[in-house]
């Protein structure tokens, strides 16, 4: 995961999206972008975490009924979550750098 650091071109100002803000843009999503000043990309971010955690969802189903291993499912629906919130985090903190950079923002220190 990589951490992006913007600054403004104007104002000076900085934000930096990382670390924490994968764990916040996992475990929140919408809520996250929504927070960090973005209404327009976390209507955006609403359907990408219905397909994410669908589709989680419907593979842990199939994980279920395809295994007859308890410690099988247990551990590939564990995996299966831990994937789907690394995605979800990924793609909140990407729409939020593409926010940023739509305010005039530009990556790195110039």
């Amino acid at each position: 995961m990589t951490t992006f650091t913007l600054e403004h071109r104007q104002t000076g100002d900085t934000q930096v999206l990382g670390g924490w803000g994968y764990v916040w843009g996992a475990l929140l999503g919408p809520v996250y972008v929504l927070f960090k000043g973005f209404p327009g990309l976390a209507l955006l971010m609403l359907p990408l975490s219905v397909v994410v955690f669908g589709t989680v969802g419907v593979l842990a189903v199939l994980v279920a009924l395809w295994s007859d291993s308890s410690a099988i499912r247990t551990l590939l629906v564990a995996a299966l979550l831990v994937l789907g919130l690394a995605l979800h985090g990924y793609f909140a903190v990407e729409l939020t750098r593409r926010g940023f950079l739509r305010l005039g923002y530009r990556e790195g220190y110039y």
